[in-house]
């Protein structure tokens, strides 16, 4: 809910004793307090109501008191105090306060002032009448150094923003713009097992188009022959790269370097030799040999490491693939011995039959397990999509979805999956989260590109 910070008018004189009612702090006039004086009250406005106000007085030229301090215990933990007391801060400093002195008889509101502000106790008072806390009859004297305090308060948020965001869990901490990584076609799915699969290059061309309008900002690229079946053909891979980067300027095109239906290196690493607009900002570098239900995917070290060699040689950033914490051993001995360097993009695949199943656990297990400098996107194959691309989004990674993955949009697998919809219902997601989606550029600069 959005407040507002202003100056107290007369209209606010009722509304601001209603304020300090809750807290004992509404007797006014009283020998604690004889009246209200508007002209030094700010107030905190949610949809034309004083949710909270306070207030201050001039002592001398240089020092100043803070007088009533009081929130509506419903909008607690909003902020509304402490947007209040700098308020009254800055008002006195302009006027040319440079001392202030604070009473409060709460340990709680005695600390928040040592806390945050830098108050330190100079004394007690004691009580004329009942006000605020019945059972205490004394107020606590508090003094601050305001000069002090605006030197260094610039500082000191700076200071609490950085530390929050390299300490604190996701809200806390800015979540960083999500990254969609939109895996389109892979080795497998076919027109007869999803009619939506993009085979012929158009499709491709205008399903890479689809998805970066809904709000995906890399493109995983498999080509496919006239047959409809895989392909390492570069000549292929040209053509969908060259027409979705005219149509799309700025995407992120990053194609399969696979081992699952040709093994050569020659055949695999052709596409990384592409240029001008066909060359792909990544490739896909998996870390390890596995088993699909449809057959093995075969990866060798010395064919890691010479598809690793090829992409740093081009300039070619590559997308990691993981399915089992190993492989990360391996992507760290690879950066140990120069083969990757730099900021490294992490696909971490998990629900395969064969490999690490599909929990938040292990999941957290391999984001744990990460080298430094690494950004890393969660991905779940088959049914374990959805929940593994929500985890992600929760803990602050970022996401691969599409058909390679997963051919069903739903866990029963009536409802073929469509690669705009697999990726708009990240996007939901991700927007009830109050997670933004990442642009082009933000998408570059993240990954290191």
């Amino acid at each position: 809910m959005n407040y507002t910070i202003e100056k107290a008018v007369s209209d606010d004189y009722a509304m601001i004793l209603e304020v300090m009612k809750p807290w004992n702090m509404h007797h006014i006039p009283s020998a604690e307090m004889e009246d209200l004086d508007l002209a030094c009250f700010f107030v905190a406005r949610i949809s034309g109501r004083v949710a909270g106000a306070a207030g201050y007085t001039i002592l001398s030229p240089t020092q100043g008191k803070t007088t009533l301090l009081g929130i509506r215990p419903e909008f607690s933990g909003m902020g509304i105090g402490r947007a209040l007391q700098n308020a009254r801060l800055e008002a006195m400093f302009d006027a040319g306060v440079r001392k202030v002195v604070t009473n409060a008889d709460r340990q709680e509101t005695i600390l928040w002032y040592k806390k945050h502000y830098g108050y330190r106790q100079t004394g007690t008072l004691k009580k004329i009448c009942d006000f605020s806390l019945s059972d205490v009859d004394h107020w606590t004297t508090l003094e601050m150094d305001l000069k002090e305090y605006m030197r260094s308060r610039a500082a000191h948020e700076e200071y609490r923003k950085s530390y929050m965001a390299l300490n604190d869990a996701h809200p806390l901490s800015p979540y960083p713009p999500l990254i969609i990584n939109a895996c389109l076609t892979g080795m497998v799915p076919t027109k007869f097992s999803n009619p939506h699969v993009p085979v012929h290059p158009d499709e491709i061309t205008a399903d890479a188009i689809r998805v970066f309008d809904a709000g995906a900002r890399v493109v995983h690229l498999h080509a496919r022959d006239a047959d409809g079946e895989p392909t390492p053909d570069a000549k292929l891979y040209e053509k969908i790269i060259s027409a979705v980067r005219k149509e799309r300027p700025g995407i992120v095109c990053c194609v399969t370097t696979s081992g699952r239906n040709w093994r050569e290196f020659e055949q695999r690493a052709e596409v990384l030799y592409l240029t001008g607009e066909a060359k792909p900002d990544m490739a896909s570098l998996t870390l390890g040999s596995l088993n699909f239900f449809t057959g093995p995917s075969v990866n060798s070290i010395e064919i890691v490491e010479r598809l690793a060699m090829a992409m740093q040689e081009q300039h070619i950033k590559p997308e990691i693939e993981v399915f089992d914490a190993g492989m990360i051993n391996l992507a760290k001995y690879l950066e140990r011995n120069r083969l990757i360097s730099g900021r490294k993009y992490f696909n971490l695949l998990l629900g395969n039959i064969n490999t690490m199943p599909a929990t938040i656990a292990n999941l957290a297990a391999l984001v744990q397990d990460l080298p430094d400098n690494a950004i890393w996107a969660g991905a779940g194959l088959g049914q374990f999509q959805l929940p593994m691309n929500t985890a992600a989004i929760v803990a602050g990674g970022h996401v691969r979805v599409g058909i390679e993955d997963s051919i069903y949009y739903d866990y029963g697998k009536e409802v073929p999956a469509s690669n705009e919809n697999l990726v708009r219902r990240v996007v939901r997601i991700a927007a009830e989260l109050q997670r933004p989606v990442a642009t082009v550029a933000q998408t570059r600069e993240m990954m290191g590109l």
